[in-house]
């Protein structure tokens, strides 16, 4: 009996938690090619974006489609995040840049976050997630 209350227990912690997500849709502007991946990741700390990917809240990889591409991400909680695209066109894995560090794939980051001299700074990309706002658009540069 015992353990029929427990999993019942587990059970609605489980779909409780999963009520408390969302899903997103991102629009990404200014695909350049259909060559290689786009890379959606979501960072909830700053010492993680935009570099650090393998920490991402969640990240999301699909086929890239030149112009506009619709992606949706679901199970995110509600919270302040920030949001990294990069279109790996040669599908290497990898963000590559030249000898001086600038970048030679597109990338982009929410609220149009630009970096200066690097990449964007989390306080300039940080969004609202939550059931009202579910809707961002990042345009690759």
């Amino acid at each position: 009996m015992k353990t029929i209350i427990l999993f019942l227990v587990s059970l609605c912690s489980i779909f409780t938690a999963l009520s408390q997500t969302v899903s997103i849709n991102i629009t990404v502007n200014n695909v350049k090619s259909s060559k290689g991946i786009i890379k959606v990741c979501i960072f909830n700390t700053e010492k993680d974006f935009p570099e650090k990917t393998n920490l991402a809240v969640k990240c999301v990889n699909t086929t890239a489609t030149k112009g506009v591409m619709q992606i949706k991400i679901e199970g995110i909680a509600s919270g302040n995040y920030a949001i990294a695209v990069h279109h790996d066109e040669n599908s290497d894995g990898k963000f590559n840049t030249n000898f001086f560090g600038i970048p030679k794939e597109a990338s982009g980051a929410s609220n149009g976050a630009k970096g200066k001299m690097g990449p964007p700074k989390y306080s300039d990309a940080v969004i609202a997630i939550n059931n009202s706002k579910t809707q961002f658009l990042i345009v690759l540069d």
